[in-house]
């Protein structure tokens, strides 16, 4: 009895801690198996939704008609949002109030603050603004429509806005049409808000549905003050000189039975049968429409004052004054009352276009100057001027020195026939060669021979006169404070190496152009990938052009239908109902290899 009991008493404690540990043992194995599980099976919701928001239930019904009703409500199979719905949503034709335009849980409630019109066909565009609540997937250009008469307008125009300039889309432009039967038409976009309106999307695509058969004013504005009317002269605008027919979009849609009316069967039947009527007579008129109805291209532009200003007049460098017209000015006079002592030493320079106008002058000869700026009798322009240019950063700033650069191609190439010439950033005033300037042909090595003398009027352009020939390397190296600008700049050290371009390292693009019949001229431009004019020639006739001397690249040629003759591009002006220029771009762009010429066999017929 006493060892069973001892022994006894020996195992309990064991056996309590065995327990113990085996406890705690299980409760780390379930632990880790948890964390196991959650790390290697979380839950993952499913695949991704990117299926949009569906409809599945809209009081009165889609293309209902004989509405009469306040409120209109859309019902979808998810919770959505609605994003901005003042700017994304457009109902045609326009309303003088805006409707309140909410969302109760899944349904979109429409409801009108005044009387519609009667007998007409409205659409309710909801853009980009529904969206479902979890993932953001778009429902894109729903559209809602209804009519108050018997029956649906089914008709359609569409097509896209481009920039005239580039041929861009234009995004978020206002379309609106106005109808063709309306008094004063060319007036009403200045005026009157559109009988429908829609917007472009990111491609500069729209579409007008719900049209009547009728012809249409189509115009399309950037409008800056949101009143959807062209009355800000810097408001982009777009429209067509010709009224155009609405057009079927596709086969018609019956409307559906009017929900509002009485549900007695002998009201269905009357309905059902105008319903086969409509779809009877559009069907067999579809042939009348222009299909082209479907495919405008509207050319967006800025219109520009045609009355002559001066649009700048400002000392914009110590040294430069600087003059701004709005069009180009040969006539424009440009004087000062005071005499001038010769140290002033004034120089003028006119841009390529006759547009702006530079005078350059010693500085720190007068402190002030009286200018008079006329032209006809639209600018009559007197002001005195400081000549003290405040620079901010005039502490501490280097001096300025001449910039400089040169007419080769590429890195040291000489077109053939050509001087080698240097142009500088302001007028030079003295030119002093100093015995340290060096000009190399080959390997031989002339000290003091280098020379240059004046290429232009103003003195901004030098031409080396060192003879040069196509069989030989030069080189030259003209020293620091040769060359001495207008407003006290020298150059810092000129160093050009170059040859004269053989034939195997550039090549020419040849192309017959066939200009439209009764066309005064076309300004052909060669440009580069990015668009940029290189070179342009006018073209009145058929003929060959020549682009020659070009470096190997790509290329592109476009044509500029030049109606009034200006040798450039011109825009529109809606007021004078005229069209902008017509830009037209050749089908491909040229790749030109060194040595290569490309020669386009089939004229560019325009």
């Amino acid at each position: 009895m006493v060892c069973k009991k001892a022994t006894k008493l020996y195992l309990c404690p064991v056996i309590r801690r065995l327990k113990h540990i085996l406890i705690t043992a299980c409760l780390l194995l379930m632990a880790f198996f948890a964390q196991q599980c959650a790390n290697a099976v979380a839950p993952t919701g499913g695949p991704k939704d990117n299926t949009p928001p569906r409809v599945v239930e809209a009081v009165p019904v889609n293309q209902s008609i004989n509405f009469s009703g306040k409120k209109i409500e859309i019902t979808f199979d998810e919770y959505i949002t609605l994003e901005n719905a003042n700017q994304n949503v457009l109902i045609s034709p326009p309303l003088s109030e805006k409707p309140d335009i909410k969302l109760k849980n899944k349904t979109v409630v429409v409801k009108f603050k005044e009387n519609l019109a009667p007998n007409t066909t409205y659409t309710i565009n909801f853009g980009s603004a529904i969206k479902d609540l979890h993932e953001g997937n778009l429902f894109k250009d729903y559209v809602y429509s209804f009519s108050t008469g018997d029956h649906i307008d089914t008709l359609a125009i569409a097509g896209k806005v481009l920039d005239a300039a580039d041929k861009k889309p234009v995004e978020n432009a206002y379309v609106g049409l106005y109808a063709g039967d309306r008094d004063n038409l060319d007036s009403l976009p200045m005026t009157v808000a559109p009988n429908y309106i829609t917007k472009t999307d990111k491609e500069g695509n729209f579409r007008l549905a719900g049209l009547a058969d009728k012809k249409y004013l189509v115009f399309a504005i950037k409008d800056v003050n949101s009143n959807l009317y062209f009355d800000q002269p810097n408001e982009e605008v777009a429209f067509l000189d010709t009224l155009v027919q609405a057009s079927c979009l596709q086969k018609p849609v019956p409307p559906a039975i009017d929900t509002m009316a009485n549900d007695s069967l002998t009201m269905q039947v009357d309905t059902l049968a105008r319903v086969k009527d409509s779809i009877v007579f559009e069907t067999e008129t579809t042939t009348l429409y222009d299909q082209n109805a479907l495919n405008l291209t509207l050319y967006m532009f800025t219109e520009v004052d045609s009355t002559q200003m001066l649009l700048e007049k400002k000392l914009i460098e110590e040294g430069l004054l600087r003059f701004v017209f709005r069009h180009p000015a040969q006539d424009a006079a440009i004087m000062t009352p005071e005499m001038l002592p010769d140290s002033f030493n004034l120089v003028t320079r006119h841009s390529a276009a006759y547009d702006t106008v530079w005078w350059y002058f010693t500085p720190n000869v007068k402190d002030s100057l009286w200018v008079q700026v006329k032209y006809d009798t639209l600018i009559n322009d007197s002001t005195r001027y400081s000549l003290k240019f405040k620079d901010k950063k005039i502490r501490n700033k280097k001096p300025e020195t001449l910039k400089v650069r040169n007419n080769l191609k590429g890195r040291d190439g000489l077109i053939p026939g050509e001087d080698l010439i240097l142009t500088f950033s302001e007028p030079i005033v003295r030119y002093a060669m100093r015995d340290s300037s060096v000009f190399q042909c080959d390997t031989l090595i002339y000290y003091d021979t280098l020379a240059f003398e004046q290429a232009d009027e103003q003195g901004l352009k030098y031409r080396l006169t060192n003879p040069i020939s196509t069989d030989y390397r030069y080189g030259f190296e003209v020293p620091d404070s040769v060359f001495f600008g207008i407003r006290g700049r020298t150059n810092e050290r000129i160093k050009a190496d170059f040859h004269v371009l053989n034939d195997d390292e550039y090549g020419n693009i040849y192309i017959t152009i066939v200009p439209p019949k009764d066309m005064k001229q076309v300004v052909v431009q060669l440009t580069d990938e990015s668009g940029n004019v290189l070179k342009d020639q006018l073209v009145n006739q058929k003929e060959e052009v020549m682009f020659d001397f070009l470096m190997p690249a790509k290329y592109k040629l476009r044509a500029i239908l030049d109606t009034d003759g200006n040798g450039k591009w011109s825009t529109g002006n809606y007021h004078r109902h005229t069209l902008p220029e017509t830009v037209i771009e050749y089908k491909d762009a040229l790749d030109l290899k060194a040595g290569w010429d490309i020669d386009l066999a089939d004229p560019w017929e325009l």
